[in-house]
C-alpha cells in the first residue's frame, strides 16, 4: 500500500508519528511539526482521560482542534501502560490486571486511588479524542514471563479486542458516523517470541475483523537485539490487504528493518526523548538505498552535544540534514544553550531529531515497492 486512507483523507506510507502523549510533542508546537515534515502524532488514551479529561476534549470536538494539528491522529489504547505502569513497577505500586480490565493506582502510595480502564472505556475515550486510528486495549506483558502467563496474556488480549470491536461499532451507531467519517480500528498481536501463540492471536483477531494489525509486546526483548526473524515472519502472515503497525518502533535503523519487512506505520518517543537528553542524530552518508542496506545503522551515529569537544565546533549537527538548526546554528551554539539550561536548546534539538526521522521516512517512501 502506498497510502493510508481514513476519514476521506490520504496519508503517504510509511508514516512515523512521534508520541504526543498528553496532546503535545514536548518542546515543540504544531507549526514546528509541520515544518519538519511530520504527518501524524500518537496520543495516549490513559493519560488524556486524566488530563485534560473527557469533558474538555468533548468541548473542543477532539484532540485535533485542541492542539491545532491537521495531520493523522493515532490514539494508543493504554495497553503499553499495562506494561510500563503495572508489570514494570509491580502490583503494589502500579496496579494490577484482571479479566475485566487494567486497574491503575494514582494519587501516591499513601492514598492510592483505583482507576479501572476497560476495553469499553478505552474505546469510548478514543472517540472523544477523535482519533483517526484507534488501538484495541491489549495485555502487554514484560519479556520475562512464563509460557503460562504468555498464554493468559494472549487470551486476555483476544477477549479485550472482541469487546473493543463491539464497543467500536456501538459508538459508530450512536454517533451516526458515515463511512467517510469512520475511524480505523487496529488489533494488537501479542504472544512474545512464541510463534504459535502469535499465530493463534492473529488468527483469532482476523476472525473478529480489524482494519490493521500491530505487532505488540516488548519487541527488542528488553534491550536484547531486535528480533528480526520474528518481525519478518509476523509481517508475512498478516494478510497484505491490512495495514501493518510496528507499535512503539523505533530507532532509525529499526524503521528501515520494519519497512523492509512490510510494516507501514510507526510511533515512538525516542527522537524527542533523546533530544531532551542532549543525544542528537547525525547522518553519516547520503540517504540512498536504505532498504537494500546490509547494515541499516551504518547510516547514523549519535552525537552527544554536551561533550566538551563540541564547545568550539563551528559546524552543523549533520551536514546531510536540511533542518532549521543545521542550516543556521553550530554545534558550539547548541552546546552553549544546553549548558545554560535554556529551553530553546530542547526545542532546537527536538526539531533536528524529528527532521532526521522525516527525512528517513521520505526516502523509504521513494524506495518501498
Amino acid at each position: 500500500m502506498k497510502y493510508l486512507k481514513v476519514k476521506n483523507k490520504k496519508y503517504k506510507l510509511p508514516i512515523f508519528c512521534p508520541d504526543a502523549t498528553r496532546a503535545v510533542v514536548r518542546s515543540v508546537d504544531t507549526k514546528d511539526l509541520i515544518n519538519v515534515g511530520i504527518d501524524g502524532v500518537c496520543v495516549n488514551t490513559l493519560h488524556l482521560i486524566h488530563d485534560p479529561g473527557k469533558a474538555v476534549l468533548k468541548k473542543f470536538g477532539g484532540v485535533r482542534k485542541f492542539m491545532d494539528f491537521p495531520g493523522l491522529i493515532i490514539s494508543d489504547s493504554g495497553g503499553f501502560q499495562v506494561f510500563s505502569l503495572i508489570y514494570a513497577r509491580g502490583k503494589k505500586k502500579g496496579g494490577r490486571v484482571i479479566d475485566d480490565g487494567a486497574i491503575f493506582y494514582t494519587g501516591g502510595l499513601k492514598k492510592p486511588v483505583k482507576n479501572l480502564l476497560t476495553p469499553e472505556k478505552s474505546i469510548q475515550m478514543q472517540f472523544e479524542i477523535g482519533s483517526d486510528i484507534m488501538i484495541c486495549l491489549d495485555d502487554c506483558p514484560s519479556s520475562n514471563i512464563s509460557e503460562k502467563q504468555n498464554k493468559t496474556s494472549v487470551e486476555r488480549t483476544i477477549s479485550w479486542a472482541r469487546r473493543c470491536e463491539i464497543e467500536f461499532e456501538k459508538q459508530i451507531s450512536l454517533r451516526h458516523l458515515p463511512i467517510i467519517k469512520r475511524p480505523l480500528l487496529f488489533g494488537v498481536v501479542q504472544g512474545g517470541d512464541n510463534k504459535d501463540l502469535r499465530e493463534f492471536c492473529l488468527s483469532e483477531l482476523l476472525k473478529i475483523g480489524f482494519d490493521g494489525y500491530g505487532m505488540g509486546g516488548w519487541v527488542p526483548n528488553a534491550g536484547n537485539p531486535l528480533q528480526v526473524d520474528l518481525i519478518k515472519w509476523l509481517a508475512k502472515i498478516i494478510p497484505d490487504k491490512y495495514y501493518k503497525y510496528g507499535l512503539g518502533i523505533g530507532k532509525l535503523e529499526d524503521l528501515i528493518v520494519f519497512t523492509k519487512a512490510g510494516y507501514q506505520i510507526y510511533d515512538c518517543v525516542l527522537p524527542t526523548r533523546d533530544a531532551r537528553h542532549q543525544r542528537l542524530y547525525e547522518i553519516k552518508k547520503p540517504l540512498k538505498n536504505l532498504i537494500g542496506a546490509r547494515v541499516p545503522k551504518s547510516f547514523f551515529r549519535y552525537l552527544y552535544i554536551n561533550k566538551q569537544k563540541h564547545q568550539k565546533e563551528n559546524k552543523p549537527i549533520s551536514k546531510y540534514c536540511d533542518c532549521l538548526v543545521c542550516k543556521n546554528y553550530s554545534r558550539a551554539y547548541l552546546n552553549h544553550l544546553f549548558k545554560l539550561n535554556e529551553p530553546l536548546a530542547m526545542r532546537l534539538a527536538t526539531i533536528h531529531n524529528l527532521r532526521i526521522y522525516a527525512m528517513v521516512i521520505r526516502q523509504l517512501r521513494k524506495e518501498v515497492k
